[in-house]
């Protein structure tokens, strides 16, 4: 049983360490509404003292399109009913072999729609990186934001981007995303980890180490981005983790808005989403691969929770992964064999009270979160599995050389896709 010995030890040193982590994050995020109202309380006193005018710049909203058919008409007028009204959407269809096409141009030409406000790009398939830098080369906006064509803009989420922005300090923000389809187990779980994901954005915050701004809801001062840096790298299929940690590396100031709210639509299949977490591993591989300098680094335009907690935490949890599957099935079967349950009901406790203070503290919080807690906890074992997969499927194309490309699941749309 020398295996087991040692199996065990590996897997409750990883534990002890990813509890620290989580014990931190639980800690620090009921501080993020403190400081997010401190820094606009402060920036809007700056503010008046110089006589600003109000903050209502031009934003443009790009939307990269491929094999989008359902559901995108839905998507662009999400935007078009936003209550900021200053803004562009920039269309970008990227080859797309599907009615997308037919459908974008019968929205632009519909009457109630009228063109307003909207610019149409076809261009040949080159994925998702050059649809963004097209979009990017045609804006006129002084804030870029980037919108996935699955995803459902809230109308109030412009608005509460753009104050953040209102900050000459910012240069990018990332929103809060939530899966608006739960109608499935797999729907559900994938509402509940983004629901556990998203509030820990608020400790990233407090931090001021957030690093992952995804294209479903990601917006960035144009002049201080894009301009400076350049634009998206098509070589890297996680285009948006390319571009968050750029920034970051060059020292570029960002936060979390968890007010602005979008909508997405989560994978439909187990092998979509398999798929999904392949791209999403093997593309933040490759980006810590090439910003490597920014882990326990001194350079003072690296922030220090992100260089020596945050980045070195994120990849532990990969090595983590190689272990947590089985290592999670050993323990409960050593707890029926043994009749030790400590180890079982402490990790179980943990997780109630991820529960307890998402439901309290997150945004809209939801009590009725406690209450699922008993029949829902065992769904995030089958999304360790799944991540699992998608870790060894990543190590291979790492070893082969190989990449992925930008994904296509079958489609059911929010709510039902528009036609």
């Amino acid at each position: 049983m020398d295996w087991f010995v040692t199996l065990r030890t590996i897997s409750y040193t990883f534990a002890t360490l990813m509890l620290v982590k989580y014990f931190v994050f639980l800690m620090l995020a009921p501080f993020y509404p403190l400081k997010e109202n401190l820094r606009k309380i402060r920036m809007a006193k700056r503010r008046k003292e110089h006589g600003y005018a109000p903050y209502q710049p031009l934003v443009t909203v790009i939307i990269p399109a491929w094999n989008e058919e359902v559901g995108l008409q839905r998507t662009i007028r999400s935007v078009l009913n936003s209550n900021y009204k200053k803004f562009e959407i920039i269309i970008v269809n990227d080859g797309s072999t599907d009615r997308t096409d037919e459908l974008v141009r019968k929205l632009i030409n519909s009457k109630d729609i009228g063109g307003k406000r909207l610019r149409y790009i076809s261009k040949s398939n080159g994925g998702k990186g050059t649809a963004l830098n097209v979009g990017i080369e045609r804006a006129r906006g002084e804030i870029i934001f980037t919108l996935d064509a699955d995803s459902m803009l809230a109308p109030s989420a412009l608005r509460k981007i753009v104050n953040y922005f209102a900050d000459e300090t910012i240069a990018a923000v990332v929103g809060n995303v939530k899966v608006g389809t739960n109608y499935t187990i797999l729907g559900y779980l994938q509402q509940l980890e983004y629901q556990f994901g998203f509030y820990f954005k608020r400790a990233h915050a407090v931090l001021g180490a957030e690093y992952i701004f995804g294209g479903a809801n990601s917006a960035f001062r144009k002049s201080a981005v894009f301009d400076q840096l350049g634009h998206y790298d098509t070589a890297n299929k996680t285009e948006d983790i390319e571009m968050s940690m750029r920034t970051r590396f060059y020292g570029l100031r960002c936060t979390y808005a968890e007010d602005a709210v979008v909508y997405t639509e989560g994978a439909s299949s187990v092998m979509g989403l398999i798929n999904q977490r392949l791209r999403w591993k093997k593309g933040r591989f490759d980006t810590f691969g090439k910003y490597r300098m920014m882990f326990f680094s001194f350079n003072r335009n690296h922030n220090k929770a992100l260089s020596f907690f945050v980045l070195p935490f994120s990849l532990l949890a990969e090595f983590q992964l190689l272990f947590e599957p089985i290592a999670i099935a050993l323990l409960v079967t050593y707890s029926v064999i043994s009749g030790d349950y400590i180890s079982l009901a402490l990790g179980s406790l943990f997780v109630f009270t991820l529960y307890v203070v998402n439901a309290l503290f997150a945004h809209e919080g939801r009590p009725k979160l406690i209450l699922s807690f008993i029949f829902t906890w065992p769904l995030f074992y089958i999304l360790v599995w799944i991540e699992y997969v998608a870790l060894i499927k990543s190590i291979q194309l790492i070893f082969r050389g190989t990449d992925v490309e930008w994904q296509n699941w079958s489609r059911e749309g929010l709510i039902g896709g528009e036609q």
